[in-house]
């Protein structure tokens, strides 16, 4: 009997080996690549969302100040001015928290809305997207405040105003999600 030599790996057995690694790196390349595509699409939903929100806030404004003026009740917009802009909105978005304070707004949690009432401000903390201000410094929320809309210049004797409308209270804006 002749003994057997100790069989090596051969160049069949690397090449095998070499190939699934290959594939191995490539799969986790593209895995890397569709979470990062999927944090992307998530964080612009959330901005869509939140943009739809405030919008649909201006609508139900605006059809407030309609109803008012057809009722008459013209002399009750201007006591809006400062007001909780959720009420206009035919249910409280998720998240919506009621009324807080300064403390308790600067600490709200990530997908959060609140109203402080002292600063008359809605705050919003995003979930999935960065925010900065007009410099690039990061900001952690988004605020609205319900103001006046003086078409006729501040300059108006009577102390009358054109309407109502909601603006952002702070230069945070949402930072561009990647494309």
């Amino acid at each position: 009997m002749t003994p057997h030599e100790a069989r090596g790996l051969g160049y069949y057995a690397a090449s095998r080996w070499l190939h699934g690694a290959v594939a191995g790196v490539l799969l986790v390349l593209l895995m890397l690549g569709l979470l990062r595509a999927l944090e992307d699409a998530k964080a612009q939903a959330e901005r869509q969302v939140v943009e739809l929100t405030v919008r649909n806030m201006r609508t139900g404004l605006q059809l407030a100040m309609g109803e008012a003026l057809m009722q008459q009740r013209e002399h009750e917009i201007a006591s809006w001015v400062g007001s909780n802009p959720i009420q206009w909105l035919g249910t409280p978005p998720a998240g919506y928290q009621g009324e807080c304070g300064r403390f308790e707004g600067r600490a709200l949690e990530q997908g959060g809305w609140c109203f402080d009432k002292g600063e008359h401000q809605l705050y919003y903390r995003p979930r999935n997207a960065g925010l900065s201000d007009e410099k690039g410094a990061a900001c952690d929320r988004l605020s609205w405040r319900v103001a006046r809309s003086d078409k006729r210049g501040s300059d108006a004797k009577d102390g009358s105003f054109a309407g109502l409308r909601i603006q952002p209270a702070a230069s945070c804006v949402w930072v561009q999600v990647r494309d």
